[in-house]
């Protein structure tokens, strides 16, 4: 059978415009392939990041009422008939509520860290060998080597695993925007990033949502790259 040329046309440009749909519902997967160093002027730095923690924990911290109004003189007098042991216990309190302060960093440490859960003034993990990223990525999954320390090996596949040298189970899968990572550590600590690149594969942008148990609301905050090797 024969077919008029002006049907065989219509249905070639019909077969074009499928596959040129098709083709824009699933573009190519990003590559984040690459040497990024962090661009410090662009990041937030270690001491923004503490001092958004320290007034997070400030707001979260419940209203203390006048000891006048919640207690009567009875223990204050049981105190001072004491003397120098009841001086030595309103000390130790002292020390104790004073997380984010240098003289009690050591006690804090120690104590939480017996507790299983992590300081309090402990800084996100991974902050301090981000300044240099070596990032290898297929089709399956993605390897970051930082500072040549730490090395996060993971699938692409949304599954949880074992890496960090075995310090945190981490998740990985592709967004529509670009990459997220998500890192389970001891202590109910955990962090999240999202990575974005700029299109044309110069820049990298990650934001991070990190959850401690210093505070309720988790920290966001911002690292930004720049790719060496292009």
């Amino acid at each position: 059978m024969t077919f008029p040329k002006s049907l065989c046309l219509l249905l070639a440009m019909s077969s074009l415009a499928l596959t040129t749909l098709a083709g824009a519902a699933s573009p190519p997967a990003p590559d984040f392939s690459g040497i990024w160093r962090l661009n410090d002027q662009q990041s937030d730095s270690p001491s923004d990041i503490a001092a958004r923690l320290r007034a997070e924990r400030k707001l979260e911290q419940p209203v203390q009422q006048p000891a006048s109004a919640t207690s009567t003189g009875t223990p204050a007098n049981q105190a001072s008939s004491h003397g120098g042991h009841g001086g030595h216990g309103m000390g130790g309190g002292g020390m104790g509520g004073g997380h984010g302060h240098g003289g009690g960093r050591g006690q804090n440490k120690a104590a939480t860290t017996d507790n299983g859960t992590a300081p309090p003034d402990d800084p996100p993990p991974l902050l301090a060998d981000d300044s240099m990223m070596n990032v290898q990525q297929d089709a399956k999954g993605i390897r970051v080597v930082l500072g040549d320390k730490d090395q996060l090996d993971s699938q692409l596949d949304g599954n949880t695993r074992q890496s960090l040298d075995g310090n945190a189970m981490v998740q990985t899968h592709l967004t529509a925007a670009g990459l997220q990572i998500i890192m389970q550590f001891t202590g109910d600590v955990r962090l999240q990033q999202d990575w974005v690149q700029s299109p044309d594969g110069h820049h990298l942008i990650v934001t991070e949502t990190w959850t401690t148990p210093a505070v309720q609301q988790p920290i966001v905050f911002k690292r930004s790259y720049d790719r060496l090797d292009i």
